[in-house]
């Protein structure tokens, strides 16, 4: 009797567990922009996904693929602008460079640009961080006085946490101190 006893009360008590476990349902109120909209897209078990399941790879970020294709974009090619030894202040080479790159922008006005600043090796990462930093701004303030809309350029740093060339000498260095323009469509 006390065994039966025993494995009733051991079924309720995991009965109440399941059934606590499970969370509410919220409900969610279609609006009428909702109505065309299409369902978000469930990733399969190997892709990365967020809280809800959504595959947040497929939602293409902000403002791209306006009024360009992907190939479109892909054909644009601006150059790197490169600098010496703990500097971050641009060259006659570098504003020739910058030069040919301000017409490339001008001549594809629905293009962003994303200024990526790097730095080599020697030093802190946070010292590297922040010369790259003011490696990308100078490159951003270079174009913009140049008449690139300044809502078109964007800067991060990299420091030195993407070398272009992972060598340890002066030869690699020199390719690492540099500001990388990367385009996308707005």
């Amino acid at each position: 009797m006390k065994s039966k006893m025993l494995l009733l009360m051991c079924a309720m008590v995991v009965a109440i567990f399941l059934a606590g476990g499970c969370a509410p349902r919220k409900a969610v109120k279609k609006t009428p922009a909702d109505e065309g909209a299409k369902p978000p897209v469930v990733a399969s078990a190997d892709q990365e996904t967020d809280e809800a399941g959504i595959d947040e790879s497929a939602i293409p970020p902000e403002g791209s693929a306006r009024g360009k294709s992907f190939d479109e974009v892909m054909n644009i090619n601006l150059e790197d602008v490169h600098f010496e030894y703990d500097q971050y202040t641009l060259s006659p080479e570098a504003r020739n460079i910058l030069s040919k790159n301000v017409e490339t922008l001008k001549n594809n006005p629905k293009i962003a640009v994303q200024i990526e600043g790097h730095a080599d090796e020697r030093g802190t990462v946070e010292y590297n961080l922040a010369l790259g930093q003011k490696r990308a701004s100078s490159v951003r303030a270079y174009l913009i006085a140049a008449g690139i809309d300044s809502q078109r350029i964007f800067t991060i740093s990299y420091g030195m946490e993407r070398p272009l060339d992972p060598a340890h000498n002066e030869e690699a260095w020199s390719k690492n101190r540099r500001a990388h323009p990367a385009s996308a469509a707005q």
